[in-house]
């Protein structure tokens, strides 16, 4: 009888999400936008430089639906700083749709502020 209260203790032990799980939240998710963005941005122009998110005005909306066939979760959308060039860094307006810590950004926009 002991041994099936610890197997069922270490069962419920592992379900319960642990404080290094619970961290990756909203930062390691823009983390992952800024990531993915640079990739795509720097496939798509070769001048590209640099994307970073500004934490302080970004708005994060719970999704968890569909859009077209991909599964999303989370919607980031905020400022950003984007340099590409030689015109040096601009300010943009960023979306940011992410599919869990599991599966990360699936798509990454920018638009002129």
């Amino acid at each position: 009888m002991g041994v099936r209260i610890a197997a069922a203790a270490l069962v419920a032990a592992a379900l319960i999400p642990s404080p290094a799980t619970a961290q990756r939240t909203k930062f390691a998710g823009l983390r992952e936008c800024e990531r993915f963005g640079a990739v795509q941005f720097m496939r798509q122009n070769p001048a590209f430089r640099r994307f970073i998110i500004d934490r302080s005005s970004v708005e994060e909306d719970k999704f968890a639906a569909q859009a077209g066939t991909q599964f999303v979760s989370t919607i980031y959308h905020g400022k950003a700083l984007y340099e590409a060039g030689t015109a040096g860094p601009r300010t943009v307006r960023f979306i940011c749709l992410h599919a869990g810590y599991r599966r990360g950004p699936v798509f990454v926009y920018t638009m002129p502020e």
